[in-house]
């Protein structure tokens, strides 16, 4: 069966979103705006997502409410604000924090009445501080593509697809309910792709299975079913957990609290209370620490940035740049010059030298030079004062304990002094350096998506770069590290250190774990692989990228990622660029942006990029003849603006 929506003109256009997470809202929001330039063409956009609009699957309200955002309320956004500058017109919205704080009252009737006590509590306490749960912030999601939707022009329609997209051909999006969507322009944007096991996990549960061992492969924590899962994570056992990132952070919230744990303020802080039904978590990583604690206070005065680090002087290069050789020393005088700005402006009695001085000097002096060196030795007297970026990245370097305890001891040590610093405005320098980040971060990802990167390099922008930026400025919230020192003293997790090798030992019987910084290893009988699955698109579990993978139609990268030219569109095997498929999210090389929210108040580059492809998907032509929804559920009508589910 064949439905023509409309009759419509050559300039009029049918456009495909496949996913309905914030990025597809962001997209849909500058569309809005865009296609009031011209009001006489039509544009028809199709969304193909099996979970909620706004939220889809990552940020879906049916998650363990003990699963919280990884930012403050107050510091994430999903709609433009009044820093934003975008060309055409701008239709700003409340950052999360404020939408709540306005409709506090009305959700929390809401929550009450639906017996969702968690909900109901969580709502009546938020501050602009709160690292809220997913699940409410869901309803912040759900309610900005409401607010989108009824903001459209009449020329701008909607069709929200509650299926998947399971193939691409030509202009033809192949549905998995057996419909197929006719479309101009196609936009990938499904978020965080599962896939397939590859060598590494298949070779890991064959030995799992053959010694009658439990092993969890790499995957959403919140997908995982670990919370009442006591055959796999059983009470009591030893679990070696392979990662320190924010997987292994949720992973002890729901093996914790999610089986019954409870915490409770005491004298010298945090309690841990066991429910007796947790396993006991042995972890390490190659850092051997978690992500740096989130900063909870707010700076005052922000550094001026970009000073040292700016993609110009670069754009002229005659030969691929090299990340570490070419930008990283740009981008570590950037966050030192931040860091020193702040101690000198804040905190000048503890420094010993004239603040327009050191900042004329440090700005003449090389990145790793003596002069350099000397210069700020002799203006800041006390060493805690000073940056160490490789201090900082790898805190356990080249130290070697006597014994595991030690380790752990140190580990802790470490944690505990992190959460103090971190909410400390006596250390207001942090702050300055998380912004210096953001800002180095948005011009590599420039410079990485002109294709100005040698091969190397595009593979280090997601890897090292990508988790160094992660380790120091997407850290857990505080009290998610609160929690893990209480946990670590009840017992719940032990710290093996850094450098973990993990071994399948096949004589033993059981899994290995050794760290670099103990002479002890450790044993057991399960392994938690606590890290988001590697990205592949040949191997990926959605069919849709996996066929265009099989077909050439689109480039992996190394690392796992797709390859898109400077526009997101897809380039396929043989360097050709698809002029109307494009590419967008974490999965994506070189992916700046690739975040769900915006920061509000720093005229994001997420806004920019969303109207970037909004702008393009506009340009797209279509050949004659009506575009056609095709299949067993297809839409009777189009509304003439809105919504119209295909279930």
């Amino acid at each position: 069966m064949s439905l023509s929506l409309r009759t419509p003109s050559d300039d009029d256009l049918s456009l495909c979103l496949v996913g309905a997470g914030p990025r597809t809202l962001g997209v849909l929001d500058r569309l809005s705006a865009r296609v009031l330039d011209d009001p006489t063409r039509v544009v028809d956009v199709h969304v193909v997502d099996p979970h909620p609009p706004g939220a889809g699957r990552i940020w879906r309200a049916d998650q363990h409410p003990l699963l919280w955002m990884n930012s403050r309320a107050a510091d994430v956004t999903v709609l433009p604000d009044d820093s934003s500058v975008l060309p055409g017109p701008v239709r700003t919205g409340p950052t999360l924090f404020a939408w709540l704080d306005e409709h506090r009252d009305d959700l929390a009737a809401e929550f009450e009445a639906a017996g969702e006590v968690e909900l109901h509590r969580e709502v009546l306490g938020v501050q602009e501080g709160t690292f809220v749960s997913r699940a409410l912030g869901s309803r912040y999601l759900s309610w900005a593509w409401d607010r989108t939707l009824a903001g459209l022009p009449a020329n701008l329609r909607v069709h929200v697809h509650r299926t998947r997209a399971v193939d691409l051909r030509g202009r033809q999006v192949v549905l998995e309910d057996g419909g197929t969507l006719d479309v101009d322009a196609v936009v990938l944007a499904q978020g965080h792709p599962d896939v397939v096991p590859g060598a590494r996990e298949v070779t890991a549960q064959e030995f799992a299975d053959r010694h009658g061992l439990g092993y969890v492969a790499p995957g959403y924590t919140s997908d995982l079913g670990l919370t009442e899962d006591e055959v796999r994570l059983p009470p009591g056992a030893d679990v070696i957990v392979a990662g320190m990132g924010l997987a292994f952070v949720d992973l002890a919230v729901l093996v914790g609290q999610g089986r019954g744990g409870r915490f409770s303020e005491g004298p010298d802080g945090l309690v841990y209370h066991r429910s007796g039904r947790e396993p006991v978590l042995h972890v390490g990583s190659r850092r051997g620490v978690p992500y740096r604690s989130k900063i909870t206070y707010v700076l005052d005065e922000r550094p001026p940035l970009p000073r040292f680090f700016t993609a110009e002087p670069f754009l002229g290069s005659t030969r691929p740049l090299n990340l570490r050789a070419d930008l990283w020393p740009v981008a570590a005088k950037e966050l030192a010059g931040a860091h020193y700005h702040e101690l000198f402006r804040a905190h000048p009695e503890r420094t010993a030298l004239a603040r327009t001085e050191f900042e004329t000097r440090f700005a003449a002096a090389a990145w790793g030079s003596a002069e350099l060196d000397d210069l700020v030795a002799t203006a800041v007297p006390d060493p805690a004062d000073r940056l160490d970026l490789g201090r900082l990245d790898r805190p356990l370097d080249g130290w070697r304990a006597t014994s595991a305890q030690e380790v752990h001891d140190r580990v802790r040590a470490h944690v505990a002094a992190d959460v103090e610093r971190r909410g400390d405005p006596a250390r207001s320098m942090d702050a300055a350096v998380f912004f210096a980040l953001l800002s180095c971060y948005v011009t590599v990802a420039g410079l990485a998506h002109r294709g100005l990167l040698d091969e190397e390099s595009t593979l280090e922008v997601d890897g090292w770069w990508h988790g160094f930026f992660s380790y120091v400025a997407s850290g857990p919230p505080p009290q998610r590290l609160r929690e893990l020192l209480a946990l670590a003293d009840a017992g719940v997790v032990r710290f093996l250190g850094g450098d973990v090798q993990v071994r399948a030992d096949e004589v033993g019987r059981c899994w290995s774990a050794r760290s670099g910084n103990s002479p002890a290893g450790i044993s057991a009988r399960v392994l938690v692989d606590a890290r988001l699955p590697t990205p592949s698109i040949a191997d990926s579990a959605d069919p849709l990228l996996a066929g265009l993978a099989a077909r050439g139609e689109v480039t992996e990268i190394g690392n796992g990622r797709l390859v898109v030219d400077p526009d997101q569109r897809l380039v396929a095997t043989d360097g050709s660029v698809h002029p109307h498929r494009y590419a967008v999210g974490p999965w994506v090389a070189g992916g700046g942006w690739a975040a769900a929210f915006a920061r509000p108040g720093v005229d994001a580059g997420f806004f920019r990029l969303n109207d970037r492809i909004a702008a393009s998907l506009l340009t797209a032509t279509r050949p004659h003849g009506p575009v056609s929804v095709v299949g067993p559920r297809a839409a009777s009508s189009a509304p003439h603006r809105g919504t119209v589910r295909v279930d």
